[in-house]
């Protein structure tokens, strides 16, 4: 396709080569249970792979459960977590895109609202919907702001394990 415009010419990434330069970055949807990715993902993921998209990235996906942003973000910390990821990326695969994904820690800024309940950090509303806090982690003991939760600060034996937790997700993926 020489007469195409850039966008639409094939993308070489070392092995890989993309039909072309359309890449869906990721979107937190925060509809996962428990971590594991659905039907929702699939659907939502899916039909860009179906529009012709040549890489399409999953939302940011948690290395720890105590990482996840809210109660509803994906995880690879889990075998259990395998399977939804490796039908979305079976599918995408199927209809001519590159799954890709983002795994993240949300560090700090961990155990939040879902947008749609506020953005906030976790309050009684929430804990009587089953979601329950739990303490985030980061570098220090400084909240996000005021009136949000103390985060633990990790230890350097903390952090390597949070490394090791990364690799695994990544041997996951």
């Amino acid at each position: 396709m020489p007469d195409a415009p850039m966008l639409f010419q094939p993308l070489k990434l070392r092995g890989l080569k993309t039909r072309n330069r359309v890449v869906i970055s990721p979107m937190c949807q925060y509809s996962a249970h428990d971590g594991h990715l659905d039907e929702w993902h699939l659907v939502h993921l899916g039909r860009f792979a179906i529009g012709g998209a040549g890489i399409v990235f999953t939302e940011a996906t948690a290395v720890q459960k105590r990482g996840r942003i809210t109660h509803g973000c994906p995880g690879l910390w889990a075998d259990s977590q395998i399977p939804g990821h490796t039908r979305v990326a079976q599918f995408l695969l199927r209809h001519g895109a590159i799954p890709a994904i983002q795994l993240g820690h949300a560090g700090r800024k961990a155990g939040m609202q879902r947008p749609w309940f506020g953005n906030g950090p976790l309050g009684e509303d929430d804990f009587a919907r089953g979601d329950m806090p739990w303490t985030p982690v980061g570098a220090s003991a400084i909240p996000v702001a005021e009136g949000w939760p103390v985060p633990h600060e990790l230890t350097v034996a903390e952090i390597q394990a949070l490394i090791a937790d990364y690799v695994s997700a990544a041997h996951r993926a």
